[in-house]
């Protein structure tokens, strides 16, 4: 299965939110999350482990359906995803494991400024330039 395109069509607006008609366009992955995009004066992009998960919350009871717009092409033989429940939690690597953050403009150090952005106070003259 290759990505799948569908929208939230609200048949009442149990909220008083969003109105009724389309409401939120969305795609299913082919590991079965969703991306959802609300549509509206607040719109919002959302994600969901899937499309259960999507009804589920925002359903209110078949108050809403899903229109896919895409037809469901089936299982891609070529592609080999584990299912999603076999995989164990684990979390986010530590992608910044450094002892101390690197300074990206020594000249210019954050640390140099006092708590309201100005230079510290010193007992002399200095070369420094302060932004």
């Amino acid at each position: 299965m290759s990505s799948r395109r569908f929208r939230l069509i609200r048949h009442q607006d149990v909220s008083g939110v969003s109105g009724t008609g389309p409401v939120a366009e969305g795609v299913q992955f082919t590991d079965g999350a969703v991306a959802l995009r609300w549509y509206g004066d607040y719109p919002t992009t959302t994600v969901w482990d899937s499309i259960e998960s999507v009804v589920a919350i925002h359903g209110h009871g078949g108050a809403t359906a899903v229109e896919w717009l895409d037809p469901e092409s089936g299982p891609d033989p070529e592609l080999r995803l584990p299912p999603r429940e076999s995989l164990p939690p684990r979390p986010w690597p530590d992608l910044h494991s450094t002892t101390e953050r690197q300074d990206p403009d020594p000249l210019h150090s954050d640390r140099d400024l006092g708590p309201h952005g100005a230079a510290p106070p010193s007992a002399g003259p200095s070369s420094r330039v302060f932004r």
